[in-house]
């Protein structure tokens, strides 16, 4: 029952895979260009990123300021920069459902996107030959920003090396955890009493360096499984004996990737896939014997079957789940080889979720209008929905996001104030609410602790303070430091007390109250001065956490401030926050994260132009569609694997990664009216002629989740609309998927590049760029 930033993973994201870029295609630089670039640079802003174009280097050197050098160029010299690459306008005419429109750039998405999706080295000359040349002309304008890159990269390194927990779980007498060095993840487990560690799975020789789409152990410590993607969706399952190393199960390559052991380690049971246009199945295999059969075949394709243990052992749940309703059947496991029992029958607008406690079950449930959910009682022997019984409430704008069932108490994890809390709660119905002494903190509690433990283990973290292990006392609902895990402490590179963490509420355009998190330096001056990155997502329901970030540290020290805009779209404030913005609600994201940048400047925390906008995925779309609605209020955008083109994708969906799960989202685009919401705010749709701050916008030719043109288009028109001479720059991978370098999961060198451009970009370091050739027309 658990629940369902520069690198926390939203839920629209597709497959992780590792990033390679596109071949490399000369193009022709200026002849400023050629004339000032050295060659290659021996640190280049994209690590491993090898056949990218090399970037011009060496433009502007030396120690005359940039903004003097730029007004001196601009009266007695040409521009210093190279004009950015042109792009073949062909009129197209795009659009479905009773509307047309004219969409110069259409031709930059490939006639085969799938096959293209597949093998990125099938994508036709003249779109490649457009993203190399936009490429080049990417890292010409970022090549003078490498030094600060470097200084921001080594900061970013040294506040990433600080102590922390391992992210582990407590089981069996065991810490169960992952350590990563050089660039490999080891799975491993320690003795809690101490003792050597054991290695359970190393990434490197085990997987091909794939991270597991989850990982288990059996409760009797004896066996460790993990399941990787292969690819579509598709998972290899192996099981391993911990004293041995010897693989028990070898031969599993469909499934899903959910998967469970019983408690005394002899029965396995996992998901697999099943035929076209058939739903999954849920097989067991008696280890010992080697016999197995099918427990459950799922007749809908639409619901995804997951599966695990309750808390107490008892029981294994099968869950099925398409995001509007839910089914779950239970299987006793004092008999593994009887047949699954039905909790609740599956009725429209009913999701729920089902554990032990407190001798009979435990259930999470949206019932009767629980939008927020609430948990119920019910006996075993009658589990479903007509005898289950009140046992917390529903709190409308205090969702209930996880259930942590023990022996002696119940933890649940929900939010309120839009922070997340842990609530303890005895058998006898007594509560007690942890407290926490932060303006703003994160929490993580590992799921599948042990049910007889007399204290609950979680990671309590705050902006300006890394992980900490502490135990939280299941009779007292005390917590402390977890004595056995390293803790943060102050340090030559780290000082906790350096850093400043605010949180309030700014009030958006129809009296909603947005929160907000600012990280600053202690003892900022509140005069305008500073520069400011505002972050959003804003989408899916994704509540953004205020968790320890190095880049986020490493931008402060630099005299800016940054801040987390939680706009509606995420879950902050409950289901009604990311309900408020579906279909025809959208544009309250928008207007919120604008309702916050303007607070901000009002409150003198910094001031209107010096505040660069960061957002990624469908963050895109909202800092596409502010970039689009308010132009003179930035100084620039960051919009890594956006989702900018929205209308049309949305139009054509069939052939996109959206695909209809995105209408009850976004909107139906064969609805008159939904058609023409969508319209009046899409990114791409709504690019005019006006004076446009810089931009940075990403994409990758193999990403599932948002389509590569959608970025390189919006940059291109963008650059060809602008009436500023601000840089407006795209970089597109050849692969990486959407979780990639130059994705959602961006590493320290990508991380780096950002912080960099939105340094140069809020101090207009690049004084006045060119645009387009003398007399181009737009």
């Amino acid at each position: 029952m658990h629940r369902a930033t520069w690198t926390g993973k939203t839920m629209d994201e597709g497959r992780k895979a590792n990033a390679r870029a596109p071949a490399r295609r000369p193009a022709a630089p200026s002849a400023c260009a050629r004339a000032a670039a050295p060659g290659p640079s021996a640190d280049p802003p994209m690590a491993g990123r090898r056949t990218f174009l090399a970037a011009c280097a060496g433009l502007l050197a030396g120690a005359v300021s940039p903004r003097i050098a730029a007004a001196a160029a601009s009266i007695s010299a040409p521009s210093p920069w190279p004009l950015p690459p042109a792009a073949r306008r062909i009129a197209a005419t795009i659009g479905r459902f009773g509307h047309a429109r004219i969409d110069p750039y259409a031709w930059l998405r490939p006639k085969d996107w799938f096959a293209v999706l597949r093998d990125p080295s099938t994508l036709e000359a003249p779109i490649r030959a457009q993203i190399d040349a936009e490429n080049a002309y990417a890292q010409a304008m970022l090549a003078p920003t490498r030094p600060l890159q470097r200084q921001l990269r080594e900061r970013i390194e040294r506040l990433a090396a600080l102590p922390r927990p391992l992210a582990g779980l407590r089981s069996g007498g065991f810490l169960y955890a992952t350590r990563t060095a050089g660039g490999n993840t080891v799975h491993v487990r320690t003795p809690s009493a101490g003792g050597p560690e054991q290695v359970l799975l190393d990434e490197a020789a085990d997987t091909g360096g794939k991270a597991p789409a989850a990982t288990r152990h059996s409760a009797d410590g004896r066996l460790f499984g993990w399941a990787v993607e292969t690819g579509e969706g598709r998972h290899r399952l192996r099981v391993r004996t911990v004293a041995d190393g010897r693989l028990r199960v070898d031969d599993i390559d469909d499934g899903t990737g959910a998967f469970a052991f019983s408690p005394d380690g002899r029965w396995l049971f996992w998901a697999a896939h099943g035929a076209d246009g058939q739903g999954a199945s849920v097989l067991r295999r008696d280890l010992a014997s080697g016999a197995q059969d099918v427990l459950y075949a799922e007749a809908d394709a639409a619901f995804a079957l997951t599966l695990r243990t309750t808390a107490a052992g008892g029981y294994l749940v099968v869950r099925a789940d398409d995001g509007q309703a839910s089914e779950v059947r239970l299987l006793a496991l004092r008999a593994p080889g009887a047949a699954l029992r039905r909790v609740e029958p599956r009725t429209p607008g009913l999701r729920y979720d089902v554990d032990e406690w407190n001798g009979g079950l435990l259930v999470l449930t949206n019932a009767d209008g629980a939008h927020d959910f609430k948990l119920m009682a019910a006996p075993l022997e009658r589990p479903g929905r007509a005898a289950w019984t009140p046992l917390v409430a529903h709190v409308p704008g205090r969702p209930i996001h996880a259930v942590h069932p023990f022996a002696a108490a119940l933890v649940r994890e929900e939010w309120r104030d839009a922070l997340p809390r842990l609530v303890l709660m005895h058998a006898d119905g007594r509560e007690r609410e942890v407290a926490f002494d932060a303006p703003a903190w994160a929490l993580q509690v590992a799921p599948g602790q042990d049910w007889d433990v007399d204290a609950l283990a979680f990671a309590l973290q705050s902006p300006r303070m890394p992980p900490q292990s502490r135990l939280l006392d299941l009779v007292s609902g005390r917590h402390a430091a977890d004595a056995a895990q390293p803790a943060a402490a102050s340090s030559p590179a780290f000082d906790p007390e350096r850093y400043e963490v605010r949180r309030f509420d700014v009030r958006a355009d129809d009296g909603a109250q947005v929160p907000v998190t600012v990280v600053m330096r202690a003892g900022q001056a509140l005069d305008g001065n500073a520069p400011l990155l505002l972050r959003g997502y804003g989408a899916y329901g994704h509540s953004a956490e205020a968790a320890f970030e190095p880049p986020v540290l490493a931008l402060v020290d630099q005299g800016w401030v940054h801040a987390v805009a939680h706009v509606r779209g995420g879950a902050e404030r409950g289901s009604r926050w990311w309900d408020a913005v579906r279909r025809t609600g959208k544009k309250k994201t928008f207007t919120d994260f604008i309702a916050c940048a303007e607070h901000l400047a009002d409150a003198g925390y910094t001031a209107r132009g010096r505040i660069v906008g960061f957002g990624l995925s469908a963050g895109g779309t909202l800092v596409g569609a502010a970039y689009t609605m308010r132009p003179e209020l930035w100084a620039g955008m960051i919009a890594p694997v956006a989702f900018v083109d929205v209308l049309t994708s949305l139009e054509y969906y069939e052939d996109h990664p959206i695909g209809a799960r995105g209408i009850p989202v976004w909107g139906d685009p064969a609805d008159p009216a939904e058609h023409a919401y969508v319209a009046s705010y899409s990114p791409y749709d709504n690019l005019r002629a006006a004076a446009y701050p810089a931009l940075l916008a990403t994409g990758v030719v193999d990403d599932d989740a948002v389509s590569f043109w959608e970025p390189l288009k919006f940059a291109i028109k963008a650059r060809v609309l602008t009436t500023a001479g601000q840089p407006i720059l795209s970089l597109t991978a050849a692969e990486g998927g959407h979780l990639g370098p130059l994705g959602a999961y961006p590493g320290v060198e990508q991380q780096a590049m950002y912080l960099a451009f939105a340094i140069w970009a809020a101090e207009r370091r690049w004084g006045e760029v060119p645009q387009r050739a003398h007399g181009t027309a737009r």
